[in-house]
């Protein structure tokens, strides 16, 4: 096998939470992850150097690229000639979606397909905690709580029975930004969200209602017309409205799995990108 294609899926954050700053510089953090199906589409090419390429000009070239970074750090644990790698970016930059990290993930998947590179779960977890935060996530079956500054990863079964409205505002957030202006008060909680290893629906449902993201505050008062979208959704039947991770994109959570059954207000529709999602599982890395 000389080439292979690949879906690299976005996330959403169910809840974050952001417990204090870390002496490294980081932030501790803890947060419900759920893989949703809007996916980058990867293709990645034997090659004897490395290289990437990209649909999406605003995104560098360079391994400062998730993707490529990937690649050079695998390269360097263990060696293969190069690739080429070519993404189709179709989940929003700069949305809190986690399609650079995933799109990370997906390529060291892919190499080790290609090459028959056979590093452990463990060995791929601390190769994706140093490319970033969220990419060790995208190891796991898709539901998880990420803790520490997103490398710890606790497995959950939850349902999948739900429906996800996703709605990406023009604007893009910057996660470095964010934390960077994060208040105080937003730093210090303490108080824990005790999730059962698996979860039936209506218990699932109940939590839903009470989750927020600690970010929200920062992002919307630089945003406000995000709070905006989050109310409507909310209004319109949602469980819960939540910005996710960093921002900008917002998402609702409902219970029909029927994407027709979810009206929108044309001025939404005009001026946002609009998703209709469903959670998923990950194949096994």
């Amino acid at each position: 096998m000389d080439k292979i294609s690949l879906k690299a899926p976005a996330k959403i954050n169910l809840y974050l939470k952001v417990l204090g700053k870390r002496e490294d510089g980081y932030h501790e953090i803890e947060s419900l992850m759920q893989a949703i199906d809007l996916y980058d589409e990867i293709s990645i090419e034997k090659s004897d150097i490395l290289e990437v390429e990209c649909d999406e000009p605003s995104l560098p070239s360079d391994d400062s690229n998730l993707a490529l970074k990937a690649a050079v750090l695998l390269q360097r644990r263990a060696y293969f000639p190069g690739a080429k790698i070519v993404l189709k970016k179709n989940i929003p930059v700069g949305a809190g979606l986690g399609g650079g990290s995933s799109d990370a993930a997906f390529v060291i998947r892919g190499i080790g397909e290609l090459y028959d590179i056979n590093l452990s779960l463990e060995e791929k977890l601390e190769l994706a905690s140093v490319i970033g935060s969220d990419v060790p996530f995208f190891l796991s079956s898709g539901q998880a709580i990420i803790s520490g500054r997103g490398e710890k990863i606790s497995p959950l079964k939850l349902p999948l029975d739900y429906g996800i409205i996703v709605i990406a505002p023009p604007a893009a957030s910057s996660t470095a930004e964010v934390y960077g202006s994060l208040k105080n008060h937003l730093t210090n909680r303490q108080d824990q969200i005790l999730l059962k290893r698996e979860m039936l629906s209506s218990s699932f449902y109940r939590m839903l209602k009470s989750f927020g993201n600690d970010l929200e505050e920062t992002v919307f008062g630089d945003l406000p017309e995000l709070e905006e979208i989050k109310k409507h959704l909310i209004r319109s039947g949602c469980i819960n409205s939540l910005m996710t991770g960093s921002g900008s994109a917002v998402f609702g959570v409902f219970r029909s799995t029927k994407t027709e059954d979810f009206k929108l207000e044309e001025e939404i529709k005009q001026n946002y990108r609009v998703y209709f999602c469903r959670p998923i599982l990950l194949p096994p890395f």
